[in-house]
């Protein structure tokens, strides 16, 4: 007390600042509280907001036409999509047995002169069909199907020769449900029929190629001008041609050339063109490219999809949702 009466200013301003203190530390309680009750009530809002989300539909006829009528237009949109996708992909004329095994022949025949000197081939190639050079296909039904096949083959071939493949190695397919059923029903066995709407047919190729050129393939095998038929690119593998690098003796710098030639005159030849600039002559090539020229062996295997009349009606198919 004998203090506080001797320094009545200094103690004065302490009081003021212990009271400020104990307001300000209330203030800040009270903020903390209210933001602690604000976030609690935000995150319950936000849990109720989500249940009303996934939960399900109010069994009143209103809530029930409301989402007929969105099942209905979703339906709509999806047939007109699948007859959209029928009649962009080119369509499959029916063809007898004889006839598709003379087609065959003929395009190995053409694609064999266009790429006598551009693109090698496998000896024994034809496309992936090399049963059918010498038997028939087991009917009419299965004729039409496998041309229509090899229609895409051709056109795939035909992107490969247009991108400059040096060579196609190896090309591979997979059977059809025809040749498979085929397969099943001389053994006595019975296929399940299913109402699907579209068929993939795996192809696999070994290129070799070099990377500008593949880059150009893969382009166009998504552009539809340059491929015609639905196709996707399942798998891409590359590796070097050449797994190990090069020998020294394989390593040619290429010769240099030394200018030949005695005094010219240069006094004369400086008077008689006194404005002629010329560049410095280039410097003799002393590296040469050890790696990064080598080809490149790729292996491709690509989905062709081909939609069937299922899609059509693919809406109808597909059970509408909550049922």
């Amino acid at each position: 007390m004998d203090w506080i009466r001797e320094n009545k200013p200094l103690a004065a301003i302490l009081g003021v600042i212990i009271v400020g203190s104990l307001a300000l530390g209330y203030l800040l309680y009270d903020a903390w509280s209210t933001y602690e009750e604000t976030k609690e009530g935000y995150l319950g809002v936000g849990s109720q907001v989500a249940a009303l989300e996934g939960a399900r539909l109010a069994p009143t006829q209103p809530n029930l036409d409301a989402k007929k009528k969105l099942v209905d237009d979703y339906a709509q949109v999806v047939d007109r999509l699948g007859k959209t996708l029928l009649i962009l992909q080119p369509p499959v004329t029916p063809i007898k047995d004889i006839e598709f095994q003379s087609k065959l022949k003929t395009k190995i025949s053409e694609v064999r002169q266009a790429t006598q000197s551009k693109m090698q081939l496998p000896a024994d190639f034809a496309f992936g069909f090399e049963d059918y050079t010498k038997n028939l296909p087991i009917s009419d039904a299965a004729a039409t199907e496998l041309s229509g096949y090899l229609d895409a083959m051709d056109e795939l071939v035909k992107l490969f020769l247009k991108c400059n493949v040096h060579s196609l190695d190896e090309l591979q397919r997979s059977k059809l449900a025809v040749e498979t059923q085929a397969a099943s029903a001389s053994q006595g066995q019975q296929q399940p029929v299913s109402a699907a709407i579209l068929e993939k047919r795996q192809i696999s190729a070994v290129l070799t190629l070099d990377q500008g050129k593949l880059q150009l393939l893969v382009g166009r095998l998504a552009s539809p001008s340059d491929m015609p038929y639905f196709t996707n690119l399942r798998l891409l593998r590359i590796e070097n041609q050449r797994q190990d690098g090069p020998l020294r003796s394989e390593v040619r710098l290429p010769n240099k050339t030394i200018p030949t030639g005695g005094n010219t005159g240069t006094t004369e030849t400086a008077k008689e063109q006194p404005d002629e600039i010329k560049p410095p002559p280039p410097a003799p090539v002393d590296t040469v490219s050890v790696f990064g020229n080598e080809a490149l062996k790729v292996r491709l295997e690509i989905d062709l999809v081909k939609f069937l009349d299922g899609a059509r009606g693919v809406a109808a198919q597909v059970p509408a949702p909550g049922r």
